[in-house]
């Protein structure tokens, strides 16, 4: 984001703050209830969302040296993610070409990969280098010569995957089209240089949507985050942009007046506000001045009321100190505290209340416009008959 840009959204902040007011959609929306509960529609999403559209995996710096890997599981097809000894990162089904085993576990740096069950063997390429007893297997070699390799884009320090190898067999592709003009913005945040520090996996029971929608408005942090953000971040106060399907949402803190007694040309954006990006469909990108903190949100066991959130730490520069360790401990456990202990808790609340026939549809306020967006953006994106409305609703 330019410098300019920077100043813009700061004076809206300002200009929110002093009046009161806040990012408005044009109405407010209702959702069918449906959208958290009906199995249909949650299949629909596994296999329109999560094997068709680009997954952010994370940043690239997690891939820095080569041999580097990373295996991962949620999106429901086991993926494994590589960089070779030529630079490049690869993508591929952690599945084994002979009887189908993973040929990699978690993550760390391999020269290549060995698969347990019958150690068939691959580069980090994907290339097949070793059959045991290959007699055995004439003609087999050239028939399933490596790994099956999945689309991949490196782009603004970020990784993302398709999960469903390319019917032409291609392996890269371009994200900023999926991005809709977000890429720069992105990028003006040079992650290439930002290290990992630590991950979470949590599992929730409630709708994997509803685990999104957590980040998705600022109208609960003054009431359910009363104690714990009241001295942090303005309630019920955001800037909002779309970009496409994806979206930015940017929350005031508290001490941003401060910015009246400054020259504009020493405002800083990530120091004065939380950034939070949402990368359609699954991910949140959320820039917290010091810090950055990436949830990745999937559904699983095949419920509706069942999802996973994959919640990583980065930070600047690796720690090198104790000091500096427990600065990003603390951060961690603020997270969690927040989102876990106050937010969490009220989404299974919700999961239990959209199964009892309370309602047929959830209203979203003009004060809620990334919520609007987000599920108009879902509907869009799974090609469906609108199931939300702006008329009255029971």
């Amino acid at each position: 984001m330019s410098g300019q840009s920077q100043v813009d959204l700061l004076k809206r902040l300002l200009h929110y703050v002093e009046t009161r007011t806040t990012a408005m959609a044009d109405a407010p929306w209702r959702n069918d209830v449906s959208v958290y509960t009906r199995p249909e529609r949650l299949a629909e999403e596994q296999r329109v969302l999560f094997r068709h559209h680009p997954l952010l995996m994370g940043f690239a710096s997690e891939w820095a040296a080569p041999g580097t890997f990373r295996t991962d599981d949620f999106a429901g097809v086991p993926i494994l993610v590589v960089r070779g000894r030529d630079g490049k990162l690869r993508a591929f089904l952690n599945v084994c070409r002979h009887r189908g085993a993973k040929v990699a576990q978690g993550s760390g740096n391999a020269r290549l990969f060995s698969c347990p069950y019958h150690a068939w063997t691959y580069d980090l390429s994907g290339k097949v280098t070793g059959i045991p007893d290959e007699r055995c297997f004439p003609e087999v070699r050239p028939e399933r010569s490596s790994l099956a390799e999945l689309p991949l884009c490196e782009k603004h320090s970020l990784v993302w995957v398709i999960p469903t190898a390319a019917a032409d067999g291609s392996t890269d592709f371009d994200i900023d089209p999926w991005l809709s003009g977000l890429g720069p913005e992105l990028a003006s945040f040079e992650f290439g240089s930002w290290a990992f520090y630590d991950k979470r996996v949590i599992p929730e029971t409630m709708n994997w949507k509803l685990v999104v929608d957590t980040f998705n408005e600022g109208y609960h942090i003054g009431f359910l985050h009363r104690d714990s953000l009241r001295d942090v971040l303005h309630g019920n106060i955001t800037d909002f942009e779309a970009f496409g399907l994806n979206h930015r949402l940017t929350f005031p803190r508290k001490k941003l007046q401060r910015l009246k007694e400054e020259p504009e040309e020493s405002w800083e954006l990530m120091w004065n506000t939380t950034l939070v990006y949402s990368l359609f469909p699954n991910t949140v990108l959320l820039v917290q001045g010091d810090h950055v903190e990436l949830a990745r949100v999937f559904p699983c066991e095949g419920r509706t009321d069942r999802a996973v959130m994959d919640l990583g730490l980065y930070v600047p520069k690796a720690p090198e100190t104790d000091e500096e360790r427990t600065h990003w401990d603390k951060n961690m456990q603020l997270v969690l505290d927040v989102v876990t202990g106050e937010d969490f808790p009220t989404g299974r609340s919700i999961q239990l209340g959209l199964t009892s026939g309370a309602q047929t549809h959830l209203v979203y306020g003009r004060n809620e416009p990334a919520m609007i967006h987000y599920h108009q953006s879902m509907q869009a994106a799974l090609g469906l008959a609108s199931v939300g409305s702006q008329q009255a609703a029971e």
